[in-house]
């Protein structure tokens, strides 16, 4: 009997013994395939990190660097005359600052990835570059913003707001535009700076930030934050109700033109044209029936010149409006298509910004800092396609903008 309970006493021995090896085997089997799975995590993030920086940095920043040189040559060949065309400069010469900062910021952040210190801290050049183009990009899309509302205004209430955008003012509108996007920035240009720092056997410049540098990122957060939804809700109401307006008034101008179409020679013509050619063609005095054939063949002849000199007049008159008013709506275009590119394109970076607020482990060097560092690349592609865009939409919808490039590339435009 004892030899019997020492035998079950074993075999419960190794029985448990062979649990925990298990056990202790199937942990170490799902930690390795967890490690697995995190490093194939990093490395498809690694990856993605990669092609979304090789497409940001080598293709679309030099194309925006190039299309905003050819939009600043091309509107400067036009002439800056009116308060559109000195917005649309304007809006080009900041989108070619802010991705020149961007690209600037490279060379850099490639140093820091190869641990080069050539006497300075690499990382304080990517520091300035980078927050220097986020400036310049709200400045950008505060732009867009002033454009959309100006040309909203005149759409909607062109009868008090027709007059008022004249070119000074709009300069006055661009600086303090300039000096309110920089202005709000302050504290972050306060606390921040250069400093020289000593190692073992050399000296270098490096960053230097004040000790109540978080509360000034907090708040620059803020800003970036509460700047992109005003300009982004600016934008669309604009935009949507420029659309709205538009829709209103060819609605009415098409009633309106078949209301009373009147049949003359062929034509239509209007009840005024008629009535002025009615009474100039039969505007002969009674008396003068028994005059001789030459004086009725004079007046005759004189009457029909004069008629048709005047038709001529009313149809280059009408002529003059139609092509003024095809410009005027071929500039309603191009800010409507400007303001919905600036509204699509910034949506990610809004979208990124309220979930860096709602979850405070999605920024940088938090849990989730990986991810988040994936969605700030694409934000920057979003930016660089902002900012490269415009060319296409000047060229579509400005004739003189595209008879000027193709000019200047020695190719004859078609008439």
């Amino acid at each position: 009997m004892e030899s019997i309970g020492e035998l079950r006493t074993t075999k419960t021995i190794t029985t448990s013994d062979t649990t925990d090896e298990v056990t202790d085997v199937i942990r170490d089997f799902n930690m390795e395939h967890a490690r697995e799975g995190a490093s194939y995590i990093d490395m498809v993030i690694g990856y993605l990190n990669l092609y979304l920086n090789i497409i940001s940095i080598f293709i679309l920043t030099m194309f925006a660097i190039g299309t905003n040189i050819v939009n600043m040559m091309v509107l400067v060949k036009q002439g800056i005359n009116t308060c559109v065309s000195l917005c649309l400069f304007c809006l080009a010469a900041t989108d070619f600052l802010s991705t020149l900062a961007g690209l600037c910021s490279q060379p850099s952040k490639i140093m820091m990835f190869l641990n080069i210190r050539p006497g300075f801290d690499p990382f304080a050049f990517y520091f300035f570059m980078v927050y220097m183009s986020a400036i310049l990009y709200d400045v950008s899309n505060t732009l867009t913003a002033f454009l959309s509302l100006e040309r909203c205004l005149c759409v909607c209430l062109p009868l008090q707001f027709k007059d008022i955008f004249t070119f000074w003012r709009g300069v006055a509108v661009i600086v303090c535009i300039y000096l309110l996007c920089f202005g709000l920035l302050l504290p972050h240009f306060l606390s921040s700076g250069l400093e020289m720092r000593t190692s073992r056997n050399s000296t270098f410049l490096a960053l230097w930030l004040s000790p109540d540098r978080a509360a000034v990122d907090v708040y620059v957060d803020a800003v970036h934050f509460c700047q992109t939804a005003v300009v982004t809700t600016t934008v669309f109401v604009c935009t949507l109700l420029m659309i709205v307006s538009l829709n209103r008034s060819s609605k009415f101008q098409g009633g309106k033109s078949n209301e009373f179409p009147v049949t003359f020679s062929g034509k239509n013509t209007n009840n005024s044209c008629v009535a002025q050619t009615k009474s100039e063609d039969f505007a002969q005095p009674s008396e003068s029936k028994a005059a001789d054939k030459t004086s009725q063949s004079g007046t005759k002849s004189g009457n029909t010149v004069k008629s048709l000199n005047n038709g001529r007049n009313t149809s280059a008159t009408s002529n003059n409006k139609s092509a003024h008013s095809s410009r005027n709506l071929n500039v309603i275009k191009t800010v409507i298509v400007l303001c919905v590119i600036c509204f699509v394109c910034n949506l990610s970076r809004l979208a990124l910004a309220t979930a860096s607020h709602i979850d405070p482990r999605f920024r940088l060097n938090k849990e989730h800092g990986k991810w988040y560092q994936i969605f700030l690349s694409i934000c920057y592609v979003f930016q660089l396609l902002n900012c490269s865009l415009n060319i296409f939409v000047y060229y579509r919808f400005n004739q003189s903008f595209r008879k000027a490039l193709l000019n200047s590339l020695f190719w004859k435009s078609e008439k």
